[in-house]
């Protein structure tokens, strides 16, 4: 077997000690359900004979312990270790003849250094922006080692989350990123779409495209992105392609998995944060956000809490109500863990997230940055979660069960005075929409991640229903518009298992059987239901090498359950369900002494009755079977470390298309899927240096988004993207502070992107959707 360069575990904590930066050459993160380091003795740590990567591994796991080294880690085999006496003992009896030792940094954090100990060059400690670093990642649901994972992830953390000051939704860390795009209707009410997977930029009722976690809970089906504010997060892994086999129902882009710092059970920390933000031609507005760790039981018991408020200022005048900047947006909300270490490697965690979005009115124009209608188009927001995590060793396996609730509401209000004739009624008239998810999951895995042949195998149950209200409102009454219902229940199975064939090659092949049941009403009444059952399949055949780097060749599958069309109140027809095969050929690869790291792929995919969303001749949201679409293209991104300077790149060139559309649509010239561009790219460029002795940076960044199609329907259509946007800002460490300043769109750009403003006046009106105008951002957060 090859041995393991600059191996490392826990990176999540080694950030916090950047003091310590010269222990690692790469580092990598403990899972968030680790348990976490205890400063006296430990009962039962119990490690299986393996190799030395693996038996650390398992130690970091049990104790939540970082662990770096900077060099060559060997290829030694380990006894089995029982009732070690503490983490000193442990590792002790795992290096005993290795010529190793282990040094303690602090409470949490070891070194693993050469006897005698030898000078390694340092790096800077943070998560990568971009893909890159060896870190653990979970999004294959096992622990295991980025470098080790034949997927296309991005892990993005750290600095890029430093650049988010005046912006710290998901949807702005994803521009960070290559292959992520969405649209841009307003604070949570965006769709997300992973490697050109797109089918509208209407929120109707689809189920999403790109399946989304908070840690190991879904908290997204049929609804737009919750745009949870980015308050201590340790990372966001994105996982793009399809990935039915792991994640079920939905996933036909990807997944997208928030993961949150974990309770710390031996350590009182927290910070408080404040940032002021200025929009050109627009409004000042601010946020606060406060962190609290506070262990209840030192060592068994923590609890976890953050809280946030905000306000995001406008930019949008309404001249017919002589209104400026209407679309002013509150965002507040918290969220809380409770971390149990049972003990004998179990823990188990409790948490709960609440989060409420207002805004007072739409964000788009009809000419530069105004526009004029006769009633406000306020949008709410209201996301619920609450999950509860257990997790554990069964022997030398790994079990957890995740059992997860969510709660979404959001409603829109629309200027409807145009339907006011066919109403019957008299302007203005206000369409008002209610829509409320209720989600449950529940999923049990077992996993062996240190065994020859890694294997996991789980079962999963999801049950959503979706209750969907519109209503015409005037001074003459209200005349009810919508009022659909929608069951989904679907049970599964999983595994997934790798086969070494050499030393270098290795075979994973997974599969997934499921069934789905739909009931669906809607207004008539009219009641339909549907099951299906199915396999989504997968296989990787992958080579790697640690010092060089990894190619992988995949197939994968993933599915959406069938619907019902509603182009109008009369016309209702069940469509089959969407079915997407894709292939990939990606690599992610490192050289010059791994200050250069590359990583792209190579892809196509077949995507069979793509469904979209619709706007209807009555301006309500329908749903299509609008044909067969493929897509094809590459991905390409790198970063390259030539200190003090630090250059990210990446570029997305794509090819989507809808080949065949359906028999009962109109035959299309323009046949791009909607949203995503062929082409896009970015760049950045961070210099890190010294500001009276404190460290400092300063970043440059760019990106292109390429020219996109706002609908398949001619009669709707708008051109939008073809736009570029420069950034800056720079960050200061000064102990426990950290200051930062953020200018987001530097040159003031008018670009239009992503998205639509009244589904009633779209036919009639040009409607644009600006990006920001030029914003400043003072940020400070305070470590305690």
């Amino acid at each position: 077997m090859a041995t393991d360069r600059g191996f490392s575990i826990s990176f999540a904590r080694c950030c916090r000690y950047a003091c310590a930066a010269l222990m690692a050459s790469s580092i990598s993160s403990v899972p968030a359900h680790a348990e976490a380091a205890r400063t006296g003795p430990l009962r039962a740590i119990v490690i299986p004979a393996g190799s030395l990567r693996t038996t650390l591994d398992s130690l970091a796991r049990q104790t939540g312990i970082s662990i770096g080294m900077a060099g060559v880690l060997p290829d030694t085999p380990t006894p089995r270790i029982t009732r070690a006496r503490d983490v000193a003992d442990a590792l002790k009896r795992l290096l005993a003849g290795t010529r190793l030792r282990a040094v303690r940094i602090d409470a949490t954090t070891w070194r693993i250094e050469p006897l005698p100990p030898r000078t390694a060059r340092a790096r800077p400690v943070g998560p990568p922006i971009v893909d890159g670093g060896d870190i653990i990642v979970t999004a294959s649901k096992r622990d295991e080692r980025l470098s080790d994972l034949p997927a296309s992830i991005s892990i993005l953390g750290g600095r890029a989350l430093d650049r988010l000051a005046g912006k710290r939704g998901l949807v702005d860390l994803l521009a960070t990123t290559d292959g992520a795009f969405s649209t841009n209707l307003g604070p949570g009410r965006d769709r997300i779409f992973l490697r050109g997977v797109a089918d509208s930029a209407f929120n109707g009722t689809s189920q999403s495209l790109v399946s989304l976690y908070l840690d190991d809970a879904r908290i997204g089906y049929c609804s737009p992105d919750p745009d949870l504010r980015m308050v201590d997060i340790d990372r966001v892994e994105i996982l793009r392609g399809p990935q039915g086999t792991l994640y079920g129902t939905g996933a036909l882009g990807g997944v997208i998995r928030i993961v949150t710092t974990a309770p710390e059970l031996d350590q009182a920390s927290g910070s408080v944060a404040g940032e002021v933000t200025g929009i050109n031609n627009g409004a000042f507005g601010g946020a606060f956000e406060g962190v609290l760790n506070l262990p209840i039981v030192t060592g068994a018991l923590a609890l976890r809490a953050s809280r946030w408020t905000e306000t995001m200022p406008g930019w949008i005048n309404d001249t017919g109500r002589g209104k400026r900047d209407v679309n002013r947006t509150g965002r507040s909300g918290g969220r809380i863990a409770l971390r149990w270490a049972i003990g004998d490697g179990w823990t188990a965690t409790a948490s709960g997230i609440a989060q409420s979005i207002e805004a007072r009115d739409s964000q788009y124009a009809t000419g530069g940055l105004s526009r004029s209608t006769a009633i406000a188009e306020p949008q709410d927001n209201d996301f619920l979660s609450a999950s509860l995590d257990v997790h554990g060793p069964i022997g030398s396996l790994d079990a957890q069960s995740t059992t997860s609730i969510v709660s979404h509401e959001f409603g829109s209000t629309y200027d409807a005075s145009i339907m006011a004739g066919a109403l019957g009624t008299i302007a203005p008239v206000a369409y008002v929409e209610d829509r409320a998810i209720r989600l449950l999951t529940q999923e049990v895995r077992l996993s062996d991640p240190t065994a020859r042949h890694p294997w996991i195998v789980g079962a999963s149950i999801l049950h959503a229903t979706t209750r969907l209200k519109g209503r015409f409102e005037s001074d003459a009454g209200n005349v009810l518009g919508r009022d659909d219902k929608e069951a989904v229940f679907e049970a599964a199975m999983f595994a997934e298992g790798t086969q070494r064939l050499s030393s270098a090659l290795d075979l994973k092949i997974g599969l997934r059987g499921f069934v789905t049941v739909n009931d669906i009403e809607q207004q008539g009444p009219d009641e339909q239901s549907t099951t299906k059952l199915g396999v989504t399949p997968s296989g990787t055949l992958s080579w790697h090498r640690d010092d060089v780097g990894m190619i992988w060749l995949r197939y994968a599958s993933a599915i959406r359950p069938a619907g019902v069309t509603r182009a109008s109140i009369s016309n209702q027809q069940r469509i089959p369900g969407d079915e997407l095969q894709s292939l990939e050929l990606g690599w992610r690869i490192r050289g010059l002494n791994d200050r250069l790291s590359l990583s792209g792929a190579i892809f196509g995919s077949i995507w069979e009755h793509l469904r979209s969303d619709v706007v209807g001749s009555d301006g309500l949201f329908g749903t299509v079977d609008a044909g067969n679409a493929t897509n094809y293209g590459v991905e390409f991104g790198g970063r390259f470390d030539a200190a003090p300077y630090t250059i990210d790149f990446g570029t997305t060139i794509q090819r989507a298309r809808l080949t065949s559309p359906a028999s009962d649509r109109a035959e299309q010239d323009d046949r791009r899927l909607p949203v995503v561009p062929d082409y896009s790219a970015r760049l950045g460029v961070t210099r890190r240096f010294s500001l009276i002795g404190m460290p400092a940076s300063g970043y440059l960044t760019a990106r292109y988004i390429g020219e996109t199609r706002l609908s398949f329907d001619p009669l709707l259509d708008r051109p939008a993207g073809d736009y570029a946007t420069v950034g800056a800002g720079a960050t200061l460490d000064d102990g426990p502070r950290h200051w930062s300043i953020d200018v987001d769109n530097l040159l003031d750009g008018r670009g239009n992107s992503f998205g639509f403003g009244n589904p009633f006046t779209l036919a009639t009106t040009t409607q644009t959707v600006p990006i920001r105008p030029r914003a400043i951002t003072l940020r400070l957060a305070i470590g305690l």
